[in-house]
C-alpha cells in the first residue's frame, strides 16, 4: 500500500450514528483499518447513537455533543481542539451538511490537512440534489469524494456537479464470515411470529415511502392468493411505518405480513429466508443486497442506481422496474415456481460477492487513497 513511515491520524467525522448501513461501513472501516499505518478517532457532532458502543469497544476514542443546537457557532472551535488534541492529520466524514460544513472550514484554515467525503446517496428522495447549493463555496476544500459505483460517480458528476477528477469510485464489500450461507437460528422463526413451514420473501429497508414497501405489498397480494405456503416478512423502521402497514390489511393480507421493526439480527434473518426483495423507487448502491447474496439468498431487485453493478440480470438474480407491482409479482412467482433457478442465483450471487465485494477489498482501497493524500503515493 505505500506509507510515509509515520502512523497517520485519522478523524471520522458524523452529524450523528443511528442505525443504518452508512454508519455500518464507517464501523467496518474502522475495524479493519490497518493500525501499523493508521490510527482512528470518532467524532459524533450531536449524540453518539446506535453505534457508540460497538466504536468504544474497538478502543477508538470517542468524542461527541459538539453541536448543541441548530445554530451553535461553538461546534467550531469545539471541533478545532479535538483536531489538535488528537493531531489529526486526515477528516473522513459522510456528506451530512453539518459535517461537510465544520470539515472544509478545517481544511480551509490549516487545521487539518486533508479532508475525504463518503457520498453514499443520490439525492434527497423527496427531490432535489444531495449536496446543498450553500455548501458548494466550501466543496474546493474537499479534497476527495468517494463514489461506491461508477454509475454513481456519473451521478455525483452530472447532476451534483462535483469534479470527476476528484471523485474515486470504491464500493462498498460485506463481511463473509458475518454473511454467508447455513442453518437458520434455532428459534428465530417463532421469535419472529411466522411459521417455519412457509416460504419466507424477506426485505430490510427503512420504512420509507422511497424504498417502495407500498409496492411490494401490492405485489404480495396476489401471491397470498396463489400460494398457501408463502409470507412476508419487512425488517425495519422509519417515519412512514404508519403509512406502510396498513396498506397490508387493506390488501387482506395482514396475516401474511410480518413487520420485525428495526432489528440487529439482520444475518440470521437472511439465512432464514428464501427469497430477498428490494423494491426501491431509488438507490445508490444497497449494501442489503450484497448481504443478501452472501447469505445464498436468491435476490429480486428494482433496477435503480447502481444495482446492475451486483445483479447480472438472469445470471446472479433478477431486476425488475421500480413503482410495478405487477412485474415484480411475476419475479417473485418466477422463483417460487423454479427451485432450480432460485438455487443457481443463490450460488452465483455468494461467488460475486467474494469475487467483487469483500468488506477487507472496500477497506484497502479507502487506506490506499489515504496514503496517496498524506504521503503523495
Amino acid at each position: 500500500m505505500g506509507n510515509c513511515g509515520t502512523i497517520h491520524n485519522i478523524l471520522i467525522v458524523e452529524n450523528e450514528l443511528r442505525m443504518g448501513g452508512l454508519e455500518k461501513k464507517l464501523y467496518d472501516l474502522a475495524a479493519r483499518i490497518d493500525r501499523n499505518h493508521f490510527r482512528i478517532a470518532m467524532c459524533c457532532l450531536k449524540r453518539g447513537g446506535y453505534w457508540k458502543d460497538a466504536f468504544v469497544e474497538l478502543g477508538v476514542p470517542f468524542y461527541e455533543g459538539f453541536l448543541k443546537h441548530k445554530y451553535d457557532v461553538l461546534a467550531y472551535p469545539r471541533l478545532l481542539r479535538l483536531l489538535a488534541k488528537e493531531n489529526i492529520d486526515l477528516i473522513y466524514t459522510l456528506p451530512h451538511p453539518n459535517s461537510i460544513l465544520l470539515s472544509a472550514m478545517a481544511k480551509a484554515t490549516g487545521r487539518v490537512n486533508r479532508v475525504v467525503v463518503s457520498i453514499h446517496g443520490t439525492g434527497s428522495p423527496h427531490g432535489g440534489k444531495m449536496v446543498r447549493g450553500y455548501l458548494k463555496p466550501v466543496l474546493g476544500n474537499i479534497d476527495r469524494f468517494i463514489a461506491v459505483a461508477r454509475e454513481h460517480k456519473r451521478y455525483l458528476v452530472e447532476v451534483e456537479d462535483l469534479d470527476p477528477e476528484r471523485v474515486d469510485v470504491i464500493y462498498n464489500g460485506v463481511d463473509l464470515d458475518k454473511y454467508h450461507p447455513g442453518e437458520p437460528k434455532p428459534g428465530l422463526a417463532a421469535e419472529l411470529g411466522v411459521r417455519d413451514d412457509r416460504r419466507l420473501v424477506t426485505t430490510v429497508a427503512s420504512m420509507d415511502l422511497y424504498k417502495g414497501i407500498d409496492v411490494l405489498l401490492h405485489a404480495a397480494s396476489p401471491i397470498c392468493g396463489q400460494f398457501d405456503d408463502v409470507d412476508f416478512v419487512i425488517v425495519g423502521g422509519g417515519p412512514d411505518r404508519d403509512k406502510i402497514v396498513p396498506i397490508a390489511a387493506k390488501l387482506g393480507i395482514a396475516d401474511r405480513v410480518t413487520f420485525t421493526g428495526v432489528r440487529a439480527d439482520v444475518d440470521d434473518i437472511l439465512r432464514l429466508s428464501d427469497f430477498f426483495v428490494l423494491p426501491s423507487r431509488t438507490e445508490a448502491f444497497p449494501n442489503v443486497i450484497l448481504e443478501a447474496m452472501a447469505s445464498g439468498v436468491p435476490v429480486i431487485s428494482t433496477d435503480v442506481g447502481s444495482v446492475s453493478e451486483m445483479i447480472d440480470n438472469e445470471e446472479n438474480g433478477l431486476l425488475v422496474p421500480a413503482d410495478d407491482a405487477g412485474q415484480l409479482a411475476g419475479a417473485i412467482r418466477r422463483l417460487l415456481r423454479e427451485p432450480e433457478t432460485s438455487r443457481a442465483f443463490a450460488d452465483a450471487g455468494r461467488r460475486t460477492v467474494e469475487d467483487k465485494f469483500p468488506i477487507q477489498r472496500m477497506c484497502t482501497e479507502r487506506e490506499r487513497l489515504f496514503s496517496e493524500l498524506l504521503c503523495g503515493h
